[in-house]
């Protein structure tokens, strides 16, 4: 289990965003071994999204954009797959881009990776016009170096930053799950 108080970026070599969602798909321990899609409104978020298996949510306090904020993540792992959402609130829509910027970063620095395909990110309600608004597949490695595959669906509305994340070693990954993970992203109307 995570410990809150040990900083992410000390477990295995990868930094805050991708620790907290190893950690968060760890607390689940055994996990079935079939994708059994549900429904999920996590705690204090106004979002509602679809997870293949019963998610766990843990927080903590980051910097993120040159602000400390609380930054939970929602996930679990089933099928050899990890699959987590990422949410803070800035409290300053000014600082909202560039949290965004540094979340695009992280995804590709933490799996030593290269963006394979990058395109707007297509979630409704989110703000519009944000440069780093992106949904990204990357190809990286694990901290022991097995290759990796991970799609990343960066959005925001208003204060409010997302980052929906799968991944999988290369020969667990299934676009198919990844793709029902993306698309069940559902804000509230009015972003």
């Amino acid at each position: 289990m995570l410990n809150l108080h040990q900083h992410p970026r000390s477990q295995r070599g990868w930094s805050w965003p991708v620790a907290l969602a190893v950690s968060a798909a760890s607390l689940l321990g055994a996990c079935s071994p079939t994708l059994n899609w549900r429904e999920t409104r996590p705690k204090d978020i106004d979002i509602l999204l679809t997870f293949p298996c019963k998610p766990q949510q843990i927080a903590q306090t980051v910097q993120l954009a040159g602000s400390m904020v609380k930054m939970s993540m929602t996930g679990c792992a089933t099928d050899d797959m990890t699959f987590a959402l990422a949410h803070a609130d800035m409290r300053d829509a000014t600082k909202v881009s560039a949290a965004l910027a540094a979340l695009h970063q992280a995804a590709v620095r933490n799996v030593a990776g290269y963006v394979t395909q990058s395109q707007p990110a297509d979630v409704a309600h989110a703000t519009r016009g944000l440069a780093d608004a992106l949904d990204l597949k990357i190809a990286g490695k694990s901290p022991t170096g097995q290759p990796l595959r991970e799609r990343v669906v960066l959005f925001a509305q208003g204060t409010q930053v997302f980052q929906a994340t799968t991944f999988a070693s290369s020969s667990h990954y299934k676009d198919e799950a990844a793709q029902t993970f993306a698309n069940s992203i559902r804000l509230p109307g009015g972003g």
